[in-house]
């Protein structure tokens, strides 16, 4: 299943826009089927994008996530590093909330379930800097390399101390801008402790059909915004190793 979804002030203005824009793909061998369109997915999602900012719901922190460049690169990196662009399907049993109001402010959080996987807040003290926490499996306590980049970075492991945790998991804190905590990334056994916890919790997630506590926070805009951009980057390489 393929899921592209915006939260838009006027639904039916904005339905009968879409409706005019893709009219030349009305499929008309079906009597009075006048909602059903031979697309594919890439169309779609194109003419989705098209919506303009003036006319979702949240267009501010979309906006805002487009400016700030190394944030949008760490997102980009987040998502597709944990395999989040995998499971577009169970929105709302992960949920990704930006700018949310929460105290002390943070840049975003993140929730598989009723569990914060993820989140970033500004530091006061070091403007150009943002405290960090990724939880992932509990193998990355013993690596040497991850250990080393956390020591530079003023960064610790530690239990986690979720009382129904997926398995053994730890949380990983530091204190680096978002270019450089985007190189966490590259480190291979911090991404595969990454990819071990969050895969399994979607899987359970995904067997479970269930809705995360924190599904009516979920930015469904900003999300979209960031898969549009995966997707991006994706066609990009294809055509570079083409």
């Amino acid at each position: 299943m393929q899921l592209d979804i915006r939260q838009v002030k006027d639904t039916r203005a904005i339905e009968t826009a879409l409706h005019r824009r893709l009219a030349s793909f009305r499929n008309t061998s079906i009597s009075k089927a006048n909602e059903l369109f031979s697309i594919t997915t890439h169309e779609a999602r194109r003419a989705l994008a098209e919506i303009p900012n003036t006319e979702l719901l949240a267009p501010v922190p979309i906006a805002k996530l487009l400016v700030e460049v190394e944030f949008m690169s760490f997102l980009l990196a987040l998502f597709q590093n944990s395999g989040l662009e995998n499971f577009r399907d169970l929105q709302e049993s992960w949920t990704f909330s930006l700018f949310p109001n929460t105290a002390g402010g943070r840049y975003f959080t993140l929730n598989i379930d009723r569990h914060e996987v993820a989140y970033s807040q500004p530091l006061k003290e070091k403007t150009q800097m943002a405290f960090h926490q990724i939880v992932v499996d509990h193998m990355v306590r013993h690596d040497k390399e991850v250990k080393r980049w956390l020591r530079l970075h003023n960064g610790v492991i530690r239990r986690t101390d979720y009382q129904t945790n997926w398995g053994h998991s730890s949380i990983v804190t530091f204190e680096a801008t978002f270019d450089e905590a985007r190189a966490l990334f590259e480190i291979g056994s911090f991404r595969r402790a990454l990819i071990a916890y969050w895969y399994e919790a979607l899987l359970r997630m995904q067997v479970r059909g269930t809705r995360s506590l924190f599904a009516k926070s979920h930015n469904y805009n900003a999300t979209s915004e960031i898969f549009r951009y995966l997707s991006k980057l994706e066609n990009f390489r294809s055509i570079k190793l083409q």
